[in-house]
C-alpha cells in the first residue's frame, strides 16, 4: 500500500509593516521619511531662531541634514529590494561625457543668458558677455558638492526613475522640483526669513532646474554624477553670471520678475525640441 502526499511549500519569508508599506507606496513613504528626517533636524535652529528654545545647532549638522533624501532613498532600497543600489553613477563614457556637457551648457551658459536679454533693454550693445572668459565670476569651492551629493542620490537617484517610469519626464520632473523647493521651505522661511515672493521664485527656479537636469541625466543614462554637477553648479553660481552679465546695463523695469519668470524658458524650449519626450527611455530600478 502506498501513500501518496503533497510536496510541503517552503515558506515564504515574511516581511514587517514597514516593508509592505514601503513595496505598496514607494515613492510616498520615500517622501515621507526624507521631509521628516530633514525638517526634523533643522527644526531646533528653527525653534531657537523663533525664540521658543535657548539651544541651537551647529551648522555641520544643518549641512547634514540635506543628506536626508539619500538616507531615505537607501532605506526604501533596503526594504523593498533588499539592496542598496538607489543611483547609476554612470552608463558608459559616451553618455556620460554629453550628458555632462549639456547639463554644464544649461546651467552655467543658458540660464543666465537668457535672464540677461530679457532683462536688458538693448542686450545686444550693453552685455558684458566677457563675464565668461573670466574666472573671478565662477564660485566654486571644493566642498560645494558635499550637500548635493546627499540630495541627489535620493532626488534624482530613487525618485526620478520611478516616477519617469510612471509620470513620464515632464511631471516627473515638475514633481520632483516641487518636493525639492518644499524640502528647503523651512530653512528659507523660518531661519532665512525670505519673502513669500522670495520662495515662489525660488521654488519656480528649482522646477525649472529639475526638468533640465532630467533631460541632461536622460542623456547621459541616468548618471547621478550629472546631478550632482548641475546642483552644485546652480547652487555655487547663484546668479553671479547673469548679474556679471548685466552690470553696467540699462535693465527694464521689474526686472527681478523679469529675469525670474525667464527660468522657464529654456526647459520650455527642451520640451518643444525633444516633443516632450526629454530624451526619456524606460529605466531599470531596483
Amino acid at each position: 500500500m502506498s501513500s501518496h502526499s503533497e510536496p510541503l511549500e517552503e515558506p515564504r519569508p515574511r516581511g514587517g509593516f514597514l516593508t509592505t508599506l514601503a513595496k505598496k507606496h514607494p515613492i510616498a513613504l520615500f517622501f515621507t521619511l526624507a521631509y521628516v528626517l530633514g525638517w526634523g533636524m533643522v527644526t531646533p535652529r528653527i525653534l531657537s531662531r523663533l525664540g521658543i528654545v535657548k539651544f541651537n545647532i551647529p551648522n555641520w549638522w544643518v549641512a547634514t541634514s540635506f543628506y536626508a533624501p539619500a538616507f531615505a532613498g537607501l532605506s526604501m532600497q533596503w526594504l523593498t529590494e533588499r539592496n542598496l543600489k538607489v543611483f547609476r553613477l554612470y552608463e558608459s563614457l559616451g553618455r556620460l561625457l554629453p550628458g555632462l556637457v549639456i547639463g554644464v551648457f544649461l546651467v552655467l551658459v543658458c540660464n543666465p543668458s537668457v535672464a540677461a536679454l530679457l532683462a536688458e533693454r538693448t542686450p545686444l550693445h550693453t552685455l558684458n558677455w566677457r563675464i565668461f572668459l573670466s574666472l573671478s565670476a565662477y564660485h566654486f569651492y571644493l566642498l560645494e558638492p558635499v550637500t548635493p551629493i546627499g540630495q541627489e542620490i535620493g532626488w534624482r537617484g530613487y525618485a526620478l526613475p520611478r516616477l519617469q517610469n510612471r509620470f513620464g519626464p515632464i511631471w516627473a520632473s515638475v514633481f520632483v522640483g516641487l518636493m525639492w523647493a518644499g524640502f528647503v521651505l523651512p530653512a528659507l522661511s523660518l531661519v532665512q526669513v525670505w519673502p513669500i515672493r522670495g520662495i515662489l521664485v525660488y521654488a519656480i527656479a528649482l522646477i525649472a532646474l529639475s526638468i533640465e537636469m532630467t533631460f541632461a541625466m536622460n542623456v547621459s543614462g541616468s548618471s547621478i554624477i550629472v546631478a550632482v554637477a548641475m546642483n552644485t553648479l546652480a547652487s555655487a553660481q547663484s546668479g553671479y553670471l547673469a548679474h556679471g552679465l548685466i552690470e553696467h546695463s540699462t535693465l527694464r523695469p521689474h526686472w527681478e520678475l523679469i529675469a525670474a519668470a525667464s527660468n522657464l524658458l529654456v526647459p520650455a524650449m527642451l520640451i518643444f525640441l525633444t516633443q516632450a519626450k526629454l530624451g526619456a527611455r524606460q529605466i531599470e530600478v531596483g
